[in-house]
C-alpha cells in the first residue's frame, strides 16, 4: 500500500520527535559522564576514597614505673581488644554463633553489637588472650578487628598506690605520678590509613598510609621495693594496735632529696577496681593534705636560734610549767615545770616554755626567715599531683597576735604537709642545705638514659649549726624514756612530737598526731625518717611512733648495707665562742 504524502509526513514527524528524544538523552548522560568524569572528578574521587579508607590510631606502648632497682612495679602488657564494624559483616547470626564459644560470650549479647546501618566500631571484647585472639582471626569473618591495646599490670601487687596512681580506659594517668608524668609515659600514638573493600578486607594495591606510634619512657623512681613494702606492713600494723584512723612512714636520702619510701594509711589497692566510697584515698597524701606538726617543729626553731647566735645549746632559761603571754597560758605537755633549763634540755624535755622564750629571742622577723628558709608555705616542687604550700600567719597578716610566735615555735598554728617537714629536717642531716624532694631519678626509652640530678634549693644554715643540732638531736634519743628505741651499734639523732587535732573551736582533746622524725647513722647520715600516727589510743609520740621508727631504722640500717658507726663524736666548738 502506498502512504499518501500526509501519513509520510507524520511518520518522518514521528522519526524525529524520536531521534531528537535519543539524542536529547544522550546529550545528558554525556554531559553527567563530563560532569562526573572531568568537572568534578576530584570531589567524587574524594567521596570514593573516604568510603574505601580507614583511619585507625595505633596506641603506644605506656612506659614502665621501675622502682630504685629497676625492678617493675607498673608495666603495660599489649592484649587485643576484639571490634566489630556492622556494615562489612555478612551475616550477623552465623558471627555470632563462629565468636560465642571463643569469647565465653551469648550469641544474642553479641548480635546485639552487630548494627549494620551503624557506621561506628563497636567492642565486642576487651583483653583476649592470645591463643582466643589467635583462633578469632582464623576464622576470617569480615567486619571484626583485633586492636593491639596496653594495659596496665602490676607485678608487685598493689604497692605505694597514692605515689604510683592509675590510668583510665583510655590509657591516660588520672592520678599519682601516672598523672604528672603522663606525657612522658604514654608516648605519641601512631596512625594506619587504608583502603578496605565491602568486606572490610585491606586492598593491597591502594594507598596506605602508615605512621609508627613512639612508645613512652620508662621511668626509674627513687623508692626501693623492699623498704617500702615493710614501710607498708609496719604502718598497717601500728595503725591497727594503736587504734589509730590512720599515718604515714616516709623515708629520704637527705644527700639527694630522694624518696626511698611513701607509706600512706588509709589506702586503695591498684589490682582492684576503686570502689566509690574510695576515691579520697587516691590523692597523695604526703603532699595534699597538712597538719599542725607540733614539737618536731622545735628543731627548726632551735636551728634558727643557734644560726642566728641568740643561744647556744647551753643557753639557760626558766621552764615553771607555763607561760602568760598576750593574755593566753601556755603550758608544756605533761604540765610539769623544770627549773633552770639549757636549749638542749629544751628539746630533750620538749619544754614549750623553753621554745617560747627562744622565739622570743629571734623575734618575729628573723622567726619566719628561717620558717620560709626551711620550706615552710610553699610547694616542695616534688612532681606529684595537687601539692599544697601549707599555711602560718605573719606579722603582716591583721589577725596576727604575739601568741601565734610562740606556738609557731613549738608547732602549733602552723599547717605543714608531711613532706615538707621530713625536707626540713632533712636539711640539717645534709649538712644545713635543702635539697628538692625527688621520686624519679632517671629515664629510659631503649638504649638511651636520662639522669634527673639532684637539686639543691638553698643553704638554710651553717655546717656548724647542722653539727650542733645533730649533737643535740643525739641527746633527745639518749635520754631514758627514748634510748630503748634505739638500734644497737649505731648513734642516732631524732625528734618525737604530739600534736592535738586543731578544729574550728579549738583543739580536740585525746586525739593527736604522734610523730617522731631523725636520721641516721647520725655521724653520716644516709636516711632521714619521719613516723606520724594519727589519733592513736596512746597519743603520745613516743609512745606510739618511736617504737615505729626504731623497727624500720634496724631495716634501713641492714638493707642498706649500713656499718655500726663508732661512738658518739664530741662537738666541735662554736667559731669565735659562738
Amino acid at each position: 500500500m502506498i502512504r499518501s504524502g500526509a501519513g509520510a509526513r507524520i511518520a518522518a514527524w514521528r522519526l524525529w520527535v524520536l531521534a531528537a528524544g535519543f539524542a536529547t538523552c544522550a546529550a545528558v548522560v554525556l554531559a553527567r559522564l563530563v560532569n562526573y568524569q572531568v568537572l568534578e572528578f576530584d570531589r567524587f574521587h574524594t567521596l570514593a576514597e573516604n568510603a574505601q579508607m580507614l583511619e585507625r590510631q595505633i596506641n603506644p606502648k605506656r612506659g614502665a614505673l621501675l622502682d630504685t632497682n629497676g625492678r617493675p612495679l607498673a608495666i603495660s602488657v599489649m592484649y587485643d581488644n576484639l571490634y566489630v564494624y556492622g556494615p562489612y559483616v555478612r551475616d550477623p547470626a552465623k558471627t555470632a554463633a563462629a565468636l560465642a564459644p571463643l569469647l565465653e560470650m551469648p550469641e544474642r549479647e553479641i548480635l546485639a553489637k552487630i548494627d549494620r546501618e551503624k557506621k561506628v566500631k563497636v567492642l565486642l571484647k576487651e583483653r583476649l588472650p592470645a591463643p582466643v585472639s589467635a583462633r578469632v582471626e582464623s576464622l576470617g569473618l569480615p567486619g571484626l578487628e583485633l586492636v593491639p591495646t596496653p594495659y596496665r599490670n602490676y607485678p608487685e601487687g598493689s604497692i605505694a598506690p597514692q605515689i604510683l596512681g592509675f590510668v583510665g580506659v583510655d590509657g591516660h594517668g588520672l592520678a599519682g605520678l601516672e598523672l604528672s608524668y603522663d606525657e612522658e609515659l604514654f608516648g605519641q600514638p601512631g596512625r594506619l590509613v587504608s583502603a578496605h573493600d565491602t568486606t572490610g578486607q585491606e586492598i593491597a594495591v591502594a594507598r596506605r598510609e602508615y605512621q609508627p606510634a613512639r612508645d613512652g619512657v620508662d621511668l626509674v623512681l627513687t623508692l626501693d621495693r623492699y623498704l617500702q613494702r615493710v614501710a607498708e606492713r609496719e604502718l598497717q600494723q601500728a595503725v591497727v594496735a594503736n587504734k589509730a584512723t590512720g599515718g604515714h612512714i616516709l623515708v629520704m636520702d637527705p644527700s639527694t632529696g630522694a624518696l626511698l619510701v611513701a607509706a600512706s594509711w588509709p589506702t586503695y589497692s591498684l589490682t582492684e577496681p576503686l570502689r566509690p566510697e574510695q576515691q579520697s584515698l587516691m590523692k597523695s597524701t604526703i603532699v595534699t593534705d597538712v597538719y599542725e606538726p607540733g614539737s618536731v617543729m622545735k628543731v627548726v626553731t632551735l636551728a634558727a636560734g643557734l644560726e642566728e647566735g641568740v643561744v647556744t645549746p647551753d643557753t639557760t632559761t626558766q621552764d615553771p610549767g607555763s607561760v602568760i603571754i598576750d593574755g593566753v597560758r601556755i603550758s608544756n605537755w605533761d604540765y610539769n615545770g623544770h627549773g633552770t633549763i639549757t636549749m638542749r634540755q629544751m628539746l630533750i624535755y620538749s619544754s614549750n616554755v623553753g621554745s617560747s622564750f627562744l622565739s622570743g629571742r629571734l623575734g618575729p622577723e628573723r622567726f619566719y626567715k628561717y620558717i620560709d628558709l626551711f620550706g615552710f608555705g610553699q610547694l616542695t616542687g616534688v612532681r606529684l599531683p595537687g601539692e599544697v604550700p601549707g599555711s602560718y600567719r605573719t606579722p603582716e597578716d591583721p589577725t596576727w597576735r604575739r601568741i601565734d610566735l610562740a606556738t609557731n615555735s613549738f608547732g602549733q598554728g602552723i599547717a605543714v604537709t608531711p613532706l615538707q617537714m621530713l625536707t626540713a629536717v632533712a636539711a640539717i642531716a645534709n649538712d644545713g642545705i635543702l635539697m628538692r624532694p625527688m621520686l624519679v631519678k632517671e629515664m629510659r626509652r631503649g638504649d638511651e638514659v636520662i639522669p634527673v640530678a639532684p637539686e639543691a634549693v638553698r643553704r638554710v644554715v651553717s655546717s656548724h649549726t647542722a653539727e650542733q643540732m645533730t649533737d643535740v638531736m643525739i641527746s633527745v634519743m639518749e635520754q631514758p624514756g627514748l634510748k630503748p628505741n634505739g638500734v644497737p651499734g649505731y648513734v642516732l639523732a631524732g625528734k618525737t612530737g604530739t600534736a592535738d587535732f586543731p578544729t574550728a573551736n579549738g583543739y580536740e582533746k585525746n586525739r593527736t598526731y604522734a610523730s617522731h622524725i631523725g636520721f641516721g647513722p647520725a655521724q653520716s647520715p644516709r636516711w632521714v625518717m619521719l613516723v606520724r600516727i594519727d589519733a592513736p589510743e596512746a597519743l603520745y609520740g613516743g609512745a606510739v611512733a618511736a617504737p615505729v621508727f626504731k623497727r624500720m631504722a634496724e631495716e634501713l640500717m641492714t638493707h642498706l648495707r649500713i656499718p655500726p658507726t663508732e661512738p658518739r663524736p664530741t662537738p666541735r666548738p662554736a667559731p669565735g665562742g659562738r
